[in-house]
């Protein structure tokens, strides 16, 4: 539709140039030759006007638009790879369907095909699934770089496609965490074992004591 509109501005720009140019090429001028010229100058205002406008109705939906996104997700979990489709759009994205050029492995070699169609995507929302640990893709990963298309439809049932590209070598030789957080997350989930072994130790040593 956008490609419609800009080639029927095109067309009427350009035959409206045309014509002035054609009528000014008719020296001297008459009356009549000068009344057309005004008509067709406004015209080309008329048209001219409308270019940004359109613009800033490309922007506007643009904006409002679905765009589901794969990517490598080393963050969210600690010591964990996950591939993450992510709505980063503001619309909410309905039969999403990831078509990928080279589809990626999870550690063990299976094929990852869960995310190949989603129902539906919130704005902001995504869905993963385990590749394996930051290390052993890192190690054992020949294919680090992988690229496709998403498509997906909107509320009104327009469809959408983005092409999308990603690569697990970006994040070799960086920081993959910002601050240490999500250690010590991690490390705070180890208390309860800890007390539990702590507790198993005291039960242990009062026991002794007792038979002592």
């Amino acid at each position: 539709m956008r490609s419609v509109v800009k080639c029927l501005l095109a067309l009427i720009t350009i035959g409206m140039i045309s014509i002035i140019v054609f009528l000014l090429s008719k020296w001297p001028p008459q009356k009549e030759i000068w009344s057309s010229i005004a008509g067709a100058l406004a015209v080309l205002a008329a048209a001219l006007s409308v270019w940004p406008a359109l613009r800033i109705l490309e922007i506007q939906e643009d904006a409002l638009r679905p765009n589901p996104t794969p990517y490598f997700d080393l963050t969210s979990r600690y010591q964990l790879l996950q591939l993450r489709v992510k709505n980063l759009g503001s619309g909410t994205a309905h039969d999403v369907r990831i078509k990928w050029d080279k589809r990626p492995h999870k550690t063990d070699g299976e094929e990852i095909t869960t995310l190949d169609k989603i129902v539906m995507l919130l704005p902001q929302q995504s869905v993963a699934v385990l590749v394996g640990t930051t290390h052993q893709c890192f190690q054992n990963s020949t294919d680090t770089s992988f690229s496709g298309v998403a498509e997906c439809k909107d509320a009104a049932g327009k469809i959408w496609s983005t092409h999308f590209s990603f690569s697990l070598d970006e994040h070799r030789k960086s920081l993959i965490y910002d601050d240490e957080m999500p250690r010590t997350l991690h490390d705070v989930q180890e208390i309860p074992n800890q007390l539990t072994k702590i507790a198993a130790a005291i039960r242990e040593a009062a026991k002794e004591l007792k038979e002592a």
